[in-house]
């Protein structure tokens, strides 16, 4: 297994194999890529494209793909999947980052939610495929990341939503078809606790089963803004990161703002004493690598 930090500032933490830099984040703040880092780019995610354009948002019978239209499970605005300009732009814009980094790891590469997008040129496009809807919106998804593929010559990792039965449906995200472009998924599970960990070991099996690349999964630490009171406690993060890794994910990303949280986060693990002897049971390798890399934190951090 590998272990990524994945953070919203260009700083690393020691201890992890490879380090993840928000570039673009969904809000729509850019900053420039590190060398030595991977890159993360929200697409059609993006607040500040949306505001300056409004009429780009995503639209859908209930309404647009705006934050606080509660149809949506959606934080942000969204711009629509096949606007030709941020498609434009967005692909220039991946080139760079991945010229001037590690790699890209995509956010929001695809429609926004179901019903979306039903905006003028959607509904034109659509009817002019001859395609079903839901071929259609798939064969928009895909095609965009092949012409992706074309600019990114380092690697190229998909992040996806948690959701393995309704991708094609909800996203138009079709996992076997974006599995010839991708070097690997990225399973978004970014909770602000893990209390149940049963749950995301279930997906991180059932995405294992299906995905036809190797598989990396995002725990939530420690967000921009957060309280100590608002994330994950460390007992969970650990708990929950066995449990996947026992799944026979490839690797795991902690998210946390900077590389000040991320250390705090690896203390607070370290501590956890009692609980990383009891999860010595679970037995299996992957189980083993997590521990073990926490036995390494513990060495070099002293």
């Amino acid at each position: 297994m590998k272990f990524g930090s994945y953070v919203f500032e260009p700083q690393k933490a020691e201890g992890f194999d490879f380090h993840l830099l928000r570039v673009k984040t969904e809000v729509g703040k850019r900053i420039m890529p590190e060398a030595d880092m991977h890159s993360n780019v929200a697409i059609f995610a993006d607040n500040v494209a949306t505001h300056e354009h409004p009429e780009w948002i995503s639209q859908s019978p209930v309404g647009p793909a705006r934050i606080g239209n509660n149809n949506f499970n959606i934080y942000w605005n969204t711009v629509c999947a096949t606007q030709p300009e941020h498609r434009a732009e967005q692909l220039d814009y991946i080139e760079m980052v991945d010229n001037h980094s590690l790699g890209v790891w995509l956010n929001s590469f695809y429609f926004a939610e179901l019903g979306n997008c039903s905006c003028p040129r959607c509904e034109e496009l659509w009817k002019k495929s001859g395609l079903s809807w839901l071929d259609w919106r798939r064969k928009e998804v895909t095609d965009y990341v092949a012409q992706i593929r074309e600019r990114v010559k380092n690697e190229l990792i998909l992040c996806v939503q948690p959701d393995p039965v309704n991708s094609i449906e909800r996203y138009g995200v079709d996992f076997d078809e974006l599995a010839k472009y991708a070097d690997a998924f990225n399973v978004v599970m970014f909770s602000k606790n893990y209390a149940t960990p049963w749950y995301w070991e279930t997906l991180s099996r059932g995405f294992k089963k299906i995905l036809k690349k190797p598989m990396y999964i995002s725990l939530y630490v420690f967000g921009p803004g957060d309280l100590p009171t608002d994330v994950p406690t460390p007992a969970e993060l650990l708990t929950v990161s066995v449990r996947c890794a026992r799944a026979g994910i490839d690797g795991i990303l902690y998210l946390t703002g900077d590389s000040e949280q991320i250390r705090n986060y690896q203390k607070a693990i370290i501590n956890q004493v009692r609980l990383r002897e009891q999860l010595r049971s679970y037995g299996v390798q992957p189980v083993q690598e997590v521990l073990d890399l926490i036995s390494k934190w513990e060495k070099d951090l002293q």
